[in-house]
Parts: structure tokens; C-alpha cells; sequence
């Protein structure tokens, strides 16, 4: 046997009663035995380091090939299932029959990628050991049966067609190798050029992580000639697929957004799949649900909307979402029912069209296989975006070889509400076996000063890739670059207009080219009316829908209420006299109904039953005071006293739950709405001015007012951070993910490429504004645990802890004998939820023995 064969990694399965070839005598040997189907997981990733480092080995088969030739399938809900689940089979036969030959008693050899070309493309057989096959023109080749990098035909003695282009029904001999052409940084060039194989790209902000993925994927299809069928780029969102379209107009690649492939797919199996918008996916739901509870001002829909999404998305079952109190009874019954509906509908939703795509490719092997040969090469933008069910699918689609090209950046990690988690950057290699890494390390974007704020920054996070990030060469700007501005919380808005004028002052800055950027939605309403307000264009999605909020539609209401006089209209009576709760029943507001208006002297005469006299009382009091301080107070100060004194907030803050993402609460649309308020002083036509600002139209080629997690791959010349203060950054209600929120604000400092300002209130400063300029303390290193999917904890079983049974309060460290300390972020009747540090959440019932610790982990 010629050598080449040993060049390209080529081993042997001897089956029972061969020998092993001379040639591979010394060559190291594994055997696929009984033990090895029960569990293949061991056999299959040795197997994997051989082929993927073209390591020939001699295979000795104990067992028919029959048995890991066989489909696996699974038929449960996809919820079920991790995102690390592997169809081993699929994997096995692959590996034990790509790049070996199959040595046979007597002697012969037999290799499948050679005999494929030979019966399926008509190929010629060699008449000595002289290449694997003949093709048409009568040259001799090696067909390479492993992985697909660039190889020299100097180097084998003969040309080369590779197993993939043979299984794309093509004889076509690889290029000679050839670099791209790209004009690129060394860090980026490594990485486009990256041989083969799985493979991690951390790009932080600024490193041009669209430029590496779309030249990675021209040097593919064009300098190695990889089949266009073959090789798939994963945009994240339509407008990150538009982009790389545009740069890859010249040879046209396949780029599709993560659910276009599965709408692909599910329609592939299914014909033609609607997709429906919000409105009708609620007709659809509402029917299946028990009857909804109808409150003021809230939509008993949406907890369920958000729950049959996460469902999906994160991979967990109905019951969790129930046990969690997400105000979702009935779900585990409602969720297979809607399922089933929207299929006899021959339709799908939004997550639907991922979910049945990975549902249908589990179940059908066939279908499996055809899929997977059209994503041979997977090239995965924004990977730190992914939820579990996107891993999910991106692993299936990925088997075999596990061939993905991930680039994304592990400090970006701003939507764990959806199930990312900076885990899959991070454990890359336990999803993706014997991946490279590169890492991008020059920020092109962002002046130097900002590169370092954010560096300091993020230095504070454990759960993270270590990486140095420096600045681009033409981004040593002066110290003004990057400032922290305190203001006295009054002087919010002033500050942030002042800022504005002095950019828009400047020659060649035009209003589209700022953003102003908060952490909740709410808190863009004072901006954008003081914007507006002084003649200056935006372009914001916040409307006047926000007025309409539970909070906010209160706090007008009692404005109106402190302004009317005798005339207090009975619908804003019957909107704020259980805000806060005085105890009056329900039927009380029947009786405000009675009259079109009020006066405080009418309330006080309503006839009620003797134990109601102190609440009434408690009413009419809270009137009055509302009235007297409306002839001398300004409007924000009145709206600090419907917050406190009369107890707006408290009353409030029972509606809002711990959470994380892109946040909604009630208590922020208090604090946005007084803000506004520091613009129009009088009480009396302070909401007739609000409205009539909402009317001015969006001006495309305003200032961008947005959250920060509506701008993520986005830029401008000038940021402002508006509502750096505790309790907005880091949210309140997200505390217990306190890192993730220290990349949210990353992520809205990195967005400027030559100012970036942050407005802190000098009373409530951030404690990520320390962090910023590096003056904070760090916290002890602690080794990040492995991911692993939520499931009953054995609770820890060492010395000291008390077996009463314990029913910690909201925000208490938890610890369980995995080692991992939890958070508490639900209590229910039936345990404690814990949302763990290391990622994921478990259920604690009540009367397991656990830990209180500190929030160091003890």
C-alpha cells in the first residue's frame, strides 16, 4: 500500500476472522464492541480525534454493522430533550466507515467513498494501488474520506476529490490551496483561514465579527470551491442576513436567518405552513385556556403568550412555567392542544417554526440525513444569541463531522429572558469536540477611552472567555471620548438636552447620528418629549401606548383627580380607589359609578356599612390631601407624592415579579413619567401636553431613542447612556443576574465610535460607574461549573444543616449538594425555585434539607 492513504489518515475495520494489514500493523487499534452500542459516547468521540487529526486506526468490528446502521429516532416533545443530545449512530457509522477501508477475510479491500463514485458517478477503478479511482479523463485520484481542508497534490502524488463532492454527485478535483484574499487583520485572517473542523470565534464589540463570518464563507465557496449545497450561514435576525447578503452579492451563498430554515424544513415535510402574526396566534390560544381572569389594565394573555414561547425556546416543559408562577394555569393542558391546532390550521407560529422543524427532523431519520447533507459546514453568526432550542437544532443539522463555525462573544450575553447563556461560547468544546479557537482582538468601533471603560468593566464578570481587548490604531481619541456625567436626578433631562444641543452644535453631526440608549422603555418618555419639545427631530418606537400602562394610566388619574375640584370624574375614582388597596370591596366602584362626577364632599356622604367608615375615610383624606397640594406643588413633585405618600409605588410593585431581559416594569414607568414631569410644571395641563407631544410624528433621520437590547449590532457616532442609576442599571428586578446586566451595559457603551456619555444621578449612582472607571472591588474567583439541564436536587447532605424545613424569603442564597448556590426566585407551596449561578434553574421541594448561604456561595 502506497503511503498517500496514510497522509490522508486512512485506517482499517478488520472484521472477525481478517487480518490486519501489514502496512497498519503498528498502528493504533480500538475495538466496537456490544458494550460500545449500549454506550457509544466513548467510542465515538475516540473515534472522532482520530478522524478529525487524520490519525489512522485499525478498528478491530466485534459486532454486525447492522446494529449502528440502524435509525434512531425520538418521538417525545422536543422539550424534553437537552441541547446535547446526539443521535450516536449517526455519528458511530460515520466515523467507523469514512476514512477507513473495510478489510475483508480474504484479504480485498473495499472503501466506501471510492465505491460510491464508481456505481453512483460511473468512475473507473485504478488497476494497481495507484489513487482510489479513475476519473473520466482517465487521471487516477485519492477520494478523501476526511475532513475537508485544503490539501496538495505534491504532497499525495495525486489530485484529489473529496467524499462531499462525491456524496453532491460530482467528480471534481479540489483546488490547489490558495489564502483569501481578504484584506484583513492578522487575528481575523487566523480565523477565516482556519483549516477544518468545528471551530470558536470570540469577537468582541468592534472586531468585525460580520466581516470574518462573510469572508470565512467567500474563502469556502470561492478559494476552496466548497459545493454551494454544502456550506450554510445561520443569520440571526433579517436585517444581520440583509447585511451579509450585501457582502456576499458577488458569488451568492445560502445565508438564512435560524427560522427561515426551519419554516424551510417544516414546509418541506408539511407543504405550504402560514405563519401567523400575534393577533391571530391569540385567537388561536385564547379558546384552548381556562377563563381568564380580567383585570384593570393588565393582559392575562401575555404570561401565557411569553410561557407556550418559552416552552419552546428554552426547552422546558409546561409544568415548569406553571410551578414558577408565571400566572399560566392550564398550560400543560393548553400547550399540546394549541400544538395540534396550529397543525390542523397548516400553520405554525414564529417559534413553531423552529420547534417542528427539530421536532420532525428527531422523528424522521431520512429526513435527518437529507438535512444534514445539505449543512456539512454551518457558519453561525451572533452564537452567544443562541437558545437552547437553536443549539438544538444546530447540533442535529451539524452531525456528523460537527462541522460549525461559531463566532460571537460571551460578553454580549444580554438575553438570558430567552434562554442564551454564555455557557455555550464558553463550554464550545463539550458541544463541538475538538473545535479551534480564535479570538478577535481589536476593537475597530470604539475611541480608546471607551475600549478600557468597558475592559474595566467586564473584568468584574466570572462566568466569561478571558480575552484581551485593545483598541483600533486610529482610535486613540482624547479623554472626553468616553465621560461619566453626574446630574442631581431634577436635572436628568436638562443635562441630557444640553449634551444633544453641543453634539448637534458640532460641524457634520446630524441628529440621526446619536442614540440615546436606556435600560427599560420607560425611561426613553422624558427624552423623547423633551426632544420633541425643543424642536429637535427622533426617531423612537415609544408611543403613546405607554400613557395606557397600569402605572402611569393611575398616576394621570389622580393628577386629574388633585386638579378637578368638585367635578372629579367617576371613571378616575374607579381606576385608582384600589391603588393602593384601602380595603374597600369591589362593589364600591359600582357605587362611583352612580355619578358622572364627584366631589370630595360626596365621597365623604356615601352611606357604607360601619366597618368600612375607616376606609372610606382613608379616601376621601388622600383627596383632599391630593387637591391641597395641587395649588402650590410642581407636577413632579405631585407625582412623588402619589408614589410615596399615598403609596402608588407599593401598591405597584405587587405586579412585579423577578425577572431579567427586556424589562417592563411598573415601578419604571413611575420614575420615566416624573422625569417628564421636570419639564412642564403645572399639574393642571401637565397630561394635555404629554399627548399632544406623542402626536409629532417619528422622523426616520432623528435621534435613535432605544433599550439597549433593540440595538445590539448596531452603532453610532454618539451615545448617550441615559438612567445609569441603581435599581435602572443594575435593574432591581434582575439582581440575580447581575452579571448579565453588567453586559447589558457594556453593550451600550461599545455601541459609540467617538463619544459615548453616561448620565448618572449623583443620588443614586450605579455601582457599575466604579466598575467603569475600575474603582470597585472584585470578587473572588470562583471555577464556573458545567452547564446542565434544571432537574430535582439531591440537597446537600454534609454536616451542620438543619432538616426543619425551610421556606426561604425572595432574593435568599440558597445551596444544594451539587456545589451550586442558587438564588430564590419564586416560592410556591409545592419548594423553592432556584435560579442557579452556574446557569439553569431547579425546583427545591419543601422539607429537602438545604444551605442558606451568602451570596459569595458558602
Amino acid at each position: 500500500m502506497d503511503q498517500p492513504p496514510f497522509l490522508l489518515g486512512r485506517g482499517v475495520v478488520v472484521r472477525p476472522g481478517a487480518e490486519v494489514p501489514e502496512a497498519w500493523i503498528r498502528v493504533q487499534a480500538v475495538a466496537v464492541g456490544d458494550q460500545d452500542l449500549r454506550k457509544p459516547d466513548a467510542i465515538v468521540e475516540r473515534l472522532h480525534r482520530h478522524w478529525l487529526g487524520r490519525e489512522p486506526v485499525v478498528i478491530h468490528l466485534q459486532v454486525d454493522p447492522k446494529l449502528f446502521r440502524r435509525t434512531e429516532t425520538w418521538t417525545v416533545e422536543p422539550y424534553e430533550l437537552s441541547p446535547r443530545l446526539t443521535p450516536w449512530f449517526d455519528r458511530l457509522h460515520f466515523l467507523v466507515w469514512a476514512n477507513n477501508y473495510d478489510v475483508r477475510p480474504d484479504g480485498t479491500y473495499r472503501w466506501a467513498g471510492a465505491e460510491a463514485a464508481v456505481q453512483r458517478l460511473g468512475a473507473g477503478r485504478p488497476p494497481d494501488d495507484r489513487g482510489d479511482i479513475l476519473l473520466p479523463d482517465g487521471r487516477a485520484v485519492w477520494v478523501d474520506g476526511g475532513p475537508r481542508e485544503p490539501l496538495r497534490e505534491s504532497d499525495l502524488g495525486l489530485p484529489v476529490v473529496h467524499w462531499e463532492t462525491v456524496e453532491a454527485n460530482r467528480l471534481r478535483v479540489m483546488p490547489e490551496p490558495r489564502p483569501s484574499t481578504a484584506d484583513l487583520a492578522p487575528d481575523q485572517a487566523a480565523a477565516v483561514a482556519h483549516r477544518c473542523g468545528p471551530a470558536r470565534v470570540i469577537a468582541p464589540a468592534g472586531s468585525g465579527k460580520t466581516r470574518v463570518l462573510t469572508e470565512r464563507l467567500r474563502h469556502l465557496r470561492v478559494d476552496r470551491d466548497y459545493e454551494k449545497e454544502k456550506v450554510l450561514a445561520l443569520a440571526y435576525n433579517v436585517r444581520a442576513r440583509g447585511e451579509m447578503e450585501a457582502r456576499c452579492a458577488d458569488f451568492g451563498p445560502r445565508i438564512q436567518t435560524l427560522n427561515a430554515l426551519g419554516y424551510e424544513i417544516v414546509r418541506e415535510v408539511r407543504g405550504h405552513t402560514e405563519v401567523l402574526d400575534e393577533v391571530q396566534v391569540r385567537r388561536v390560544l385564547e379558546p384552548l385556556l381556562p377563563p381568564l381572569e380580567r383585570r384593570l389594565n393588565t393582559d392575562p394573555l401575555v404570561p401565557y403568550l411569553a410561557a407556550v414561547s418559552g416552552v419552546r425556546q428554552m426547552l422546558r416543559p409546561p409544568t415548569w412555567f406553571e410551578k414558577a408562577g408565571e400566572e399560566v394555569e392550564g398550560l400543560s393542558a393548553a400547550f399540546p392542544r394549541y400544538r395540534a391546532e396550529l397543525r390542523s390550521l397548516g400553520a405554525v407560529d414564529y417559534d413553531e417554526q423552529l420547534y417542528a422543524a427539530v421536532e420532525a427532523l428527531l422523528r424522521d431519520h431520512e429526513l435527518r440525513h437529507d438535512w444534514q447533507k445539505r449543512c456539512r459546514h454551518l457558519l453561525v453568526d451572533e452564537f452567544q444569541d443562541l437558545t437552547p432550542l437553536h443549539l438544538l437544532m444546530i447540533r442535529v443539522l451539524s452531525i456528523p463531522t460537527l462541522d460549525v463555525f461559531g463566532v460571537g462573544d460571551d460578553d454580549q450575553v444580554i438575553y438570558g429572558h430567552a434562554g442564551a447563556t454564555p455557557d455555550y461560547l464558553i463550554g464550545f468544546d463539550s458541544y463541538f469536540p475538538g473545535a479551534a479557537h480564535y479570538a478577535l482582538r481589536v476593537n475597530y468601533r470604539c475611541p480608546r477611552t471607551v475600549v478600557e471603560a468597558a475592559a474595566r468593566l467586564l473584568g468584574y464578570n466570572q462566568r466569561r472567555v478571558e480575552k484581551e481587548i485593545v483598541h483600533g490604531p486610529w482610535a486613540a481619541k482624547g479623554e472626553s471620548a468616553f465621560r461619566i456625567v453626574e446630574h442631581e436626578a431634577q436635572e436628568a433631562v436638562s443635562t441630557l438636552l444640553t449634551q444633544v444641543r453641543a453634539w448637534l452644535a458640532k460641524a457634520g453631526v446630524e441628529p440621526r447620528h446619536i442614540a440615546i440608549l436606556t435600560r427599560v422603555n420607560a425611561s426613553l418618555l422624558a427624552p423623547q418629549v423633551a426632544l420633541l419639545d425643543a424642536g429637535i427631530p427622533v426617531h423612537s418606537t415609544l408611543g403613546p401606548a405607554l400613557l395606557e400602562r397600569t402605572g402611569v394610566r393611575a398616576a394621570l388619574a389622580y393628577l386629574r383627580l388633585a386638579t378637578a375640584g368638585d367635578a372629579m370624574l367617576s371613571e378616575d375614582l374607579q381606576l385608582v380607589f384600589r391603588r393602593p388597596n384601602r380595603g374597600l370591596a369591589p362593589s364600591f366602584r359600582d357605587v362611583l359609578a352612580r355619578r358622572e362626577r364627584w366631589s370630595v364632599r360626596g365621597i365623604r356622604a356615601i352611606q357604607v356599612e360601619p366597618r368600612d367608615v375607616p376606609k372610606l375615610k382613608r379616601l376621601f383624606e388622600d383627596l383632599e390631601r391630593l387637591q391641597r397640594w395641587s395649588a402650590t406643588k410642581s407636577t413632579r413633585e405631585m407625582l412623588m407624592l402619589i408614589r410615596s405618600d399615598i403609596g402608588l409605588a407599593k401598591a405597584l410593585s405587587t405586579l412585579d415579579v423577578p425577572q431579567h431581559g427586556d424589562l417592563s416594569s411598573h415601578a419604571d414607568d413611575l420614575e420615566g413619567l416624573e422625569q417628564a414631569a421636570t419639564l412642564h410644571r403645572d399639574p393642571r395641563t401637565f397630561e394635555t401636553w404629554l399627548r399632544s407631544v406623542f402626536r409629532r410624528s417619528a422622523d426616520p433621520e432623528g435621534v435613535v431613542l432605544a433599550t439597549v437590547h433593540r440595538t445590539k449590532g448596531q452603532e453610532w457616532d454618539h451615545v448617550l447612556v441615559y438612567g445609569a442609576v441603581e435599581g435602572l442599571m443594575p435593574h432591581r428586578l434582575a439582581l440575580e443576574e447581575l452579571e448579565e446586566e453588567r453586559r447589558v451595559m457594556h453593550v451600550a457603551v461599545t455601541r459609540g465610535r467617538e463619544e459615548v456619555v453616561v448620565l448618572a444621578s449623583a443620588e443614586r449612582q450605579s455601582r457599575f460607574l466604579d466598575e467603569l472607571r475600575g474603582l470597585a472591588r472584585k470578587p473572588q474567583p470562583v471555577v464556573p461549573a458545567a452547564p446542565r439541564r434544571p432537574s430535582r436536587p439531591v440537597v446537600s447532605t454534609a454536616p451542620a444543616p438543619s432538616r426543619d424545613v425551610i421556606r426561604p424569603n425572595l432574593g435568599d442564597t440558597l445551596r444544594v449538594r451539587s456545589g451550586h448556590t442558587g438564588v430564590v426566585i419564586f416560592r410556591g407551596d409545592g419548594g423553592v425555585h432556584l435560579r442557579l449561578e452556574a446557569g439553569g434553574n431547579l425546583l427545591v421541594p419543601w422539607g429537602e434539607t438545604v444551605w442558606r448561604g451568602q451570596e459569595s456561595g458558602v
